[in-house]
């Protein structure tokens, strides 16, 4: 009898082992999904356990905090084999006898396996805590939950350090709020946009990956347009297009009486905008189904202080060639005046040659300007400083470096600009058709001559078909030139057009075709496209009058007019070709007798606008008359002679290499992303560029109140508060009075 009832006693005295071999078994999967956590593994894990189980995860805790987590359940079994220190005290010997042979049991090594409530208590806790924090969640069938689109700012000025961790972790700290509050039957995207927009995460329910693709946002040194974000956006929530009144519409309505039959009804969309709100308005955009929440991002409540530079370039002198005079242009943002310091150097290949400096007191901004839906708009402090820099080698590059030395603010990122003088390649130019003493004039200038290749080709040869395929249609079919000058000609078909940018005088490209007889006489220029680089800073074109001119009434839609006469003629315009620039003058230079048929070729801004031509078209390359190259921009390059690979280095000393492809001449570089000076190489040459970013717009680091899309005016929101997870800090703080609570206990025990 007493055998029989061994077995359930043996039974019942194995309960504790049981109990802890389950713990044990039950710690292991949190323990994967902790480890698979801290390898970066979470996204491809809830991937599958949501496909397979209905389940995810998500752990708010950082990597070291699990680790130190999944430390403290072996550290607290380990402390059960350690052996507790006793105080010494004097008993009788068969006491001490006694506790020797406790002893010996306590330091068994399986000793500890008795019935220690205790020890099981503290390990279910450990086990709930683990699984709190890996905050299981069960996915039941998708409902019709909301649509929600996330717009983070990751422009220049979302680097700004006015908040902590800066305006771009706080946008994404509020983004994953966002993420957070959504259900599982709400959708979610995110759209990240600086100068341009991309769809970082389509559509979709798993929050886990949401909140992935909102960690990865970087910050950027671009600046800041929202046009394109959003496009984006309105093209996902507001459909054009019906597809069932594609569907119901009939295969062949009569006439007059084609109509819709179902209208296009759309996704009603919540859209997050995180951002500071510095970039402008967008008054003609249409909101339709997306519901626009603006979260602002840094201190409105304050003034916010910054000095940056926001224009640096430079002209060489025309007579002095080895002169160059250097420009900068800085404003201070902030309440107060500063006191700065504008430092300049002048390096060739390395070298410091030249350096000034030049103490600066820059007034702080202004009253206000005007007033906007409650925006201020403060003129900022301004100050200029120039340079006269000479002994500088014409035919040497020079990289120019201002700063402002020992300036600390929030934004470091306009403190300082780049230049690179001197002339690093000449245009190449074909000139084609009859004489032309004006444009002789020009090109055969020696100024000309020391930035330009020119060469003729009169119309005689150009007409003549060997003469023309070998003297031009070969060569410019090759890339051998920069800018071809077509004057009162033109090829005869699209194949023949040139590998080159081009412009046409009296003429136009094919397949445009220009009725001889419809022709305009005796008129002024009316209107100018002043901010087009070839006609820019020129003046008093309203004087310039013309002979006669071409009636071009077939222009593609959205064309650019550059220059405009009465009764909607136009006189300049542009189109684009692939990556070439064709740009057409209707009117002629000069008349079948060679007379002028414009006083235009009379005025100073004549050989100005040709200087332009030259430095735009035929892409010569010198400072002081390039484009301010901004983060993000592309940049073409087009070397001297017939090159198939460049080597490409930028200001971080990474390297790419660039094949040129078959239909092409020139070479688009896409990684402009970084301020600073960027040096490409070829195979027998060279040079260097730079990237600024000198953008008034991202130096003004006021956030915005509020923003005007459409006929809306936005106001920003608070940020949004949700509801804050105490009770794993109360788990903790139960932990932690459990471990001292089994320390005093033990210890009251064992004295």
């Amino acid at each position: 009898m007493a055998e029989k009832d061994s077995f359930p006693k043996n039974i019942a005295r194995m309960w504790f082992p049981f109990a802890l071999v389950a713990c044990f078994l039950l710690m292991i999967p949190g323990a994967l999904l902790f480890i698979l956590n801290v390898l970066g593994r979470e996204t491809e894990v809830n991937h599958w356990l949501e496909d397979s189980l209905r389940l995810s995860y998500h752990i708010p805790i950082p990597w070291w905090g699990a680790l130190l987590l999944l430390l403290v359940p072996p550290l607290l079994i380990l402390l059960y084999f350690l052996k507790l220190k006793r105080k010494p005290i004097e008993v009788p010997s068969t006491f001490l006898w006694k506790k020797s042979i406790e002893d010996l049991h306590v330091n068994a090594l399986f000793q500890w396996l008795r019935n220690n409530v205790l020890l099981l208590l503290q390990l279910i806790v450990l086990l709930a805590l683990i699984y709190a924090i890996l905050a299981p969640r069960l996915h039941g069938a998708g409902g019709a939950g909301k649509h929600y689109i996330l717009m983070i700012d990751n422009s220049a000025s979302m680097s700004a350090t006015d908040v902590d961790g800066g305006r771009l972790e706080w946008a994404k700290a509020e983004a994953t709020k966002e993420i957070d509050s959504a259900t599982d039957d709400d959708v979610g995207m995110l759209i990240v946009f600086n100068s341009r927009a991309e769809i970082r995460q389509s559509y979709t329910s798993n929050r886990s990956v949401l909140r992935q693709r909102v960690s990865e946002i970087e910050p950027t040194q671009r600046a800041t347009h929202i046009e394109e974000a959003l496009s984006l956006a309105d093209s996902l929530a507001n459909q054009r297009v019906s597809s069932e009144n594609e569907a119901v519409r009939p295969d062949n309505p009569e006439p007059g009486q084609i109509r819709t039959y179902a209208l296009p009804e759309g996704i009603r969309a919540e859209v997050h905008l995180f951002s500071d709100g510095r970039f402008p308005d967008a008054p003609d955009f249409v909101l339709g189904n997306l519901d626009l929440h603006y979260h602002v991002a840094g201190q409105t409540d304050r003034k916010t202080d910054n000095v940056g530079i926001v224009s640096f370039d430079a002209i060489r002198d025309e007579n002095d060639p080895s002169a160059v005079q250097v420009f900068a242009r800085i404003l201070n943002f902030g309440g107060e005046s500063a006191s700065v310091k504008f430092e300049l150097e002048v390096r060739a290949e390395g070298q410091l040659i030249k350096q000034r400096n030049e103490e600066l007191t820059i007034p702080p901004a202004g009253q206000p300007l005007t007033e906007e839906v409650g925006q201020r708009a403060d003129r900022p402090g301004e100050r200029t400083v120039t340079f006269d820099i000479s002994d500088l080698d014409d035919q040497r590059e020079f990289v120019i470096h201002g700063r402002l030395a020992g300036h600390k603010d929030i934004f470091p990122l306009d403190d300082e600009a780049w230049l690179v003088v001197g002339v690093v390649r000449k245009a190449r130019i074909l000139i084609v058709g009859p004489p032309n003493r004006f444009l002789h004039g020009f090109f055969d200038d020696d100024s000309v001559k020391a930035i330009a290749d020119v060469t003729w080709l009169s119309a005689i040869e150009f007409a003549d078909d060997g003469e023309r395929r070998k003297k031009y249609h070969e060569p410019a079919r090759a890339g051998a030139y920069d800018l071809v000058i077509f004057d009162r000609v033109a090829p005869k078909s699209e194949e023949e057009m040139p590998r080159a940018n081009t412009f046409f005088i009296g003429t136009v490209p094919p397949p445009l075709k220009a009725d001889p007889e419809k022709k305009a006489e005796k008129f002024f220029i009316r209107g100018s496209a002043t901010q087009q680089p070839l006609l820019k800073y020129l003046t008093s074109l309203h004087e310039v009058g013309v002979g006669t001119a071409l009636r071009i009434d077939n222009l593609p839609p959205k064309t650019p007019r550059l220059l405009e006469a009465e009764d909607n003629l136009v006189l300049m315009f542009s189109l684009v070709r692939g990556p070439y620039s064709d740009v057409v003058q209707t009117f002629t230079l000069v008349d079948e007798n060679d007379a002028p048929n414009t006083n235009w070729v009379l005025q100073p801004s004549f050989p100005i606008f040709w200087r332009r031509v030259l430095y735009v078209l035929g892409n010569v390359s010198d400072a002081s008359t390039e484009e301010v190259q901004q983060p993000g921009v592309p940049r073409r390059l087009k070397p001297t002679g017939a090159i198939d690979k460049i080597r490409l280095t930028d200001p971080a000393g990474r390297t790419v290499e660039l094949e040129r492809a078959l239909n092409r001449s020139d070479f688009d570089y896409q990684g402009t992303d970084q301020v600073g000076v960027y040096q490409a190489e070829w195979n027998g040459g060279g040079r260097r560029f730079t990237v600024n970013l000198l953008d008034a717009d991202e130096s003004n680091l006021q956030p915005r109140d509020s923003i005007q899309i459409g006929d809306s005016t936005v106001s920003a929101q608070q940020p949004q508060t949700h509801s804050r997870e105490l009770w794993k800090w109360a788990v903790v703080v139960g932990l932690i009075f459990l471990v001292l609570e089994w320390w005093v206990y033990n210890k009251r025990i064992y004295v």
